[in-house]
């Protein structure tokens, strides 16, 4: 073994450090920024510490990074994360309903979500990224300057975030409407307009019922309150617009996401679980066929 080899194994022997959550998230915010950079690779931080504090409430705590990337950048980051110790928890196609993002984990520094796209937008992921890029700030972050949206930007992603967040949603938006100027709110409104995310942001604020006619208002409402994979399934039925979108929907109901199957037990499943998880489906559509609610949905959005 030369020099550097030793190294190296030294180097991976050592303790990690116990880190508070907050500390750990913002320095692990710097670390991806100087690993992105050095891949030449485009992104902004979003939500959580790469948003101004005052467009949260007061003491939101968050617990992952979350990066949206130059779609055409993607693989080069996934390439430099790996290659620092992160591994995959979800992929793209495993890690949600909108195929939007994945997840990785690194014993130190906890998960990072990266996202090629983002839920709600109408207009293609390379062309949302481009005008959040035009526009996009440095904010300093555990003292290292990373790149995030412009400030209305930050607002329009936690707009459209809270659209699929029946938990803590509606809350996010009343703090946006008591902080932003009516200017600023205007600013919002015509942000949400360029990216073509006129039902995700009327979901968001409240006015869901006026887009009634279209096709993905029922997506959204189920989104918004929190429903059934049952009602969930029908509602993307009701907006998929090809051949190709209702195959994968088929093909949905019976095949098990083994990632996220994993997530929820702590182990890797076995051919039992994945059997259980296949008689939940049944039985969610039986109950459904006879009028009665099933099992919560499957996950709507990305681990942070």
């Amino acid at each position: 073994m030369d020099g550097t080899s030793g190294a190296k194994a030294g180097a991976q022997e050592l303790p990690l450090v116990d880190l508070p959550l907050e500390d750990r998230v913002r320095l692990a915010h710097a670390l991806i920024e100087s690993l992105a950079v050095e891949a030449s690779v485009d992104l902004v931080h979003i939500k959580g510490y790469a948003t101004e504090p005052s467009l949260y409430e007061p003491d939101r705590a968050s617990t992952d990074v979350d990066v949206l990337v130059r779609p055409a950048h993607v693989d080069a980051l996934v390439r430099a994360l790996i290659g620092r110790g992160w591994r995959t928890v979800t992929t793209f196609e495993t890690g949600s309903v909108f195929h939007h993002a994945m997840t990785l984990w690194h014993d130190q520094w906890g998960y990072v979500d990266v996202h090629r796209a983002f839920p709600g937008v109408g207009i293609p992921a390379e062309a949302f990224f481009e005008r959040l890029w035009d526009e996009h700030r440095t904010l300093r972050i555990a003292e290292w300057p990373c790149r995030v949206p412009a400030r209305r930007h930050q607002a329009l992603i936690i707009v459209l975030h809270a659209a699929r967040d029946p938990h803590r949603g509606a809350a996010d938006v009343a703090h946006l409407r008591s902080v932003l100027t009516p200017a600023e709110w205007d600013g919002l409104e015509a942000a949400a307009g360029i990216a073509e995310a006129h039902v995700s942001f009327a979901a968001a604020t409240g006015h869901l019922d006026d887009w009634a006619a279209h096709p993905e208002h029922d997506v959204w409402e189920v989104m918004g309150r929190g429903g059934t994979r049952v009602e969930l399934f029908r509602a993307r039925w009701k907006a998929s617009r090809t051949a190709g979108e209702r195959a994968g929907l088929l093909r949905s109901l019976v095949v098990v996401n083994r990632d996220h199957l994993r997530m929820q037990l702590r182990r890797e499943p076995g051919v039992a679980d994945v059997a259980r998880e296949l008689g939940a489906r049944a039985g969610d559509v039986l109950r459904a066929a006879a009028g009665r609610r099933g099992g919560a949905a499957p996950s709507t959005h990305d681990a942070g």
